[in-house]
């Protein structure tokens, strides 16, 4: 990044060839005696290195005939390159801009490149903040052509009031663009630079190739200048965030991309590494030009991760994965396609609580309840998935704990929200039984005091003065418990699935959207493969919940922005399998926001977007739930993907992974 005017201190950074420099001899050190063993012993081949990374950078390599000399060059035996290295550079090229930054005290520049729909991706340093984005301009197509004329660069607005996100420690800043150029050019003509998240992709003593705008100079590049330098492993986990690579005397610029010779991102380029030693730290204090060692960049699979972790709490962080999954081709669930509160009111009603007697009645004739052991040689009990949340559990009248028993299901209601913890249910899928069409007719539990439940004061329209309804979203599917011996056992079991203790409020284009396009898929399997099956379900509680409902009974009402769902099964082979789900119906949310529903809808709590449609870890939905699934995460099968991916968008339930 280029600077006019004073941005920083002296005495805290340096900026110097386009990035921040700052003195670490420790660092330096450690690369220098790398780049020793690195020169002493040049590696003689895949098999020698890094045995976790090095498959996945066989695997990346085309075996179309479309690059011959790949895996010899990638493992130093050969320095030819396909003639076609050169226009798929020009390429990738396409997608990198200098991004300008106006001032009252003159203007800065960085590098920035597109990673995705109408996302763009530099450093923290260049773009800090919304405001800097705000002012700044994205510049592609600044560079000479091929007879030495300088193009004009077509100039593009940032967009950071659509997505912005950003990060201090890992120097990264992901910031949405506007569609068109302020003479009317698409976006789309300059293409993208996909970010695969797995890591694996550079290995030691490969080249990499920088696309830049150094000093804010027309665009360049920093080709067989800059070689890998695989630093020990056994350090600190914060280097691990970076790689390192060897530099002429040209530092890249802020915010470029470095590319492997396939010209996939292996990172993003942020700062120069002086060599150590006093005279270099004084020629730092005095505002000289220092010695180079290094390079510096972020790593994309540190980036990716970054991601992951903050995407159900940052609503930005949420949406630039998003554009960038979908820039690898990943599109998200079906959207609803049906308008927020606009659904039949009477196709749900209210009915008198069952009587004792029935229960009774029920209970001598079926054996009521979820079973834990109903997956042979995988217990799985309630108690022991609450864990610490048994706090939060409402008691029964009984006083005999909090669980409520159905046929087949069981719930367990918190007693603040008033909706369920939890649900669980059995499945057996060879004896399913459909009960017959009927209209549902909701009713409390007359086994728990009504203070803990929601019933009609919560759902019925003419109760309250919002201008929507909400759907009163079945956790266990009708259908799931519907099996047995006979369709009389399947009517009993439908039955008990209209409880307001199995029922959470839902926009009704989610309820009737992605939310079933997950329970048909679960069924659907239960039917066709997997005999049995358990399937736990429910909200995701958060501080910031949005409040509803100020004037109804009970009110003001939290409502649960998303959802979870962990899927258990038998597979033919006597093992096991497992899955999460986290659901959000946010852009729905969102719309009733726009509307004046809610009072304290804040930006930052829309913690999920409709495109955030997930299936995701189990470890996931136990960090956002704090319920405890600790025996399914052996048999977790998203979790045995690549490590860096914590959860992928759902583009139809054919994208489940099972």
């Amino acid at each position: 990044m280029a600077v006019v005017g004073s941005r920083l201190s002296q005495t805290a950074k340096l900026l110097r060839k386009d990035v921040i420099v700052e003195q670490d001899d420790a660092l330096g050190k450690r690369i220098e005696k790398s780049l020793q063993d690195m020169r002493a012993v040049r590696p003689a081949g895949l098999a020698e290195q890094d045995q976790s990374r090095a498959p996945i950078r066989r695997a990346l390599l085309s075996d179309d005939g479309s690059d011959p000399n790949a895996f010899e060059r990638v493992i130093g035996l050969s320095d030819l390159v396909s003639i076609n290295f050169l226009s798929r550079g020009l390429a990738a090229g396409r997608a990198v801009c200098r991004i300008r930054v106006p001032t009252a005290g003159g203007e800065w520049f960085g590098s920035g490149f597109l990673v995705g729909p109408r996302i763009l991706a530099t450093n923290n340093h260049v773009l800090s903040s919304r405001a800097d984005a705000a002012q700044a301009e994205a510049e592609f197509g600044y560079e000479h052509d091929e007879e030495g004329v300088l193009a004009p660069p077509v100039q593009f607005n940032l967009a950071p009031s659509d997505v912005f996100f950003t990060d201090i420690k890992n120097d990264i800043t992901l910031v949405g663009v506007v569609p068109f150029s302020v003479g009317g050019v698409p976006l789309t003509r300059f293409g993208f630079l996909p970010l695969l998240p797995l890591s694996g992709k550079g290995l030691e003593g490969e080249w990499v190739t920088l696309i830049q705008h150094p000093g804010g100079q027309p665009k360049q590049m920093a080709v067989r200048a800059c070689q890998i330098v695989e630093l020990p492993s056994d350090e600190d986990d914060d280097v691990q965030h970076f790689i390192h690579y060897t530099t002429d005397t040209e530092p890249g610029s802020s915010g470029a991309p470095v590319l492997n010779d396939q010209w996939q991102v292996v990172a993003i380029h942020h700062k120069a590494v002086p060599k150590p030693g006093g005279d270099n730290r004084k020629k730092l204090d005095q505002g000289l030009e220092p010695e180079w060692l290094a390079n510096e960049g972020v790593r994309i699979s540190a980036i990716s991760s970054l991601l992951q972790r903050h995407r159900f709490m940052d609503v930005d962080a949420g949406e630039a994965l998003a554009r960038i999954e979908q820039g690898l081709g990943v599109e998200p669930l079906r959207p609803a396609d049906v308008a927020p509160g606009t659904f039949d009111a009477l196709s749900e009603k209210d009915a008198a609580p069952h009587k004792a007697s029935k229960w009774t009645q029920w209970g001598t004739r079926f054996q009521l309840g979820y079973e834990p052991d109903f997956l042979p040689s995988l217990p799985i009990n309630i108690d022991d998935i609450l864990g610490e949340q048994k706090e939060s559990a409402a008691p029964l009248k009984s006083g005999q704990g909090h669980q409520l028993d159905y046929l087949h299901f069981s719930t367990v209601v918190h007693r603040e929200r008033k909706f369920p913890i939890l649900t669980a249910v059995n499945v057996r899928g060879d004896s399913l039984k459909h009960p017959g069409e009927r209209e549902g007719s909701f009713r409390v539990d007359a086994r728990m005091d009504e203070a803990f439940q929601s019933a009609a004061n919560f759902y019925e329209k003419k109760l309250g003065k919002d201008p929507v309804q909400f759907s009163r979203g079945h956790l266990v599917r009708r259908f799931d418990p519907c099996w047995g011996d006979s369709v009389e056992d399947a009517r009993i079991a439908d039955e008990h699935t209209f409880h307001y203790t199995n029922a959470a409020p839902q926009v009704q284009g989610f309820n009737a959207g992605q939310w079933l396009d997950v329970e048909d898929y679960v069924l659907d399997r239960a039917q066709s493969k997997e005999r049995r099956m358990t399937v736990f379900a429910g909200p995701i509680y958060r501080g910031d919940d949005p409040e509803y409902g100020h004037k109804r009974p009970g009110g003001p009402w939290r409502i649960p922005v998303s959802f979870w769902k962990v899927v258990v099964v038998e597979k033919a082979s006597g093992e096991f399998a497992a899955t999460a789900f986290i659901l959000g119906q946010i852009k729905l949310i969102q719309a009733l926001y726009e509307a004046k529903v809610f009072t304290n809808l804040r930006q930052n709590s829309l913690a999920d977007l409709q495109s955030n449609n997930l299936q995701t870890t189990i470890a996931t939905v136990e960090q956002e739930t704090g319920l405890n699934f600790r025996m399914l995460r052996d048999f977790d099968a998203l979790n045995a993907l690549e490590s860096t991916r914590r959860a992928q968008i759902l583009r139809s339930p054919r994208d489940i992974i099972l």
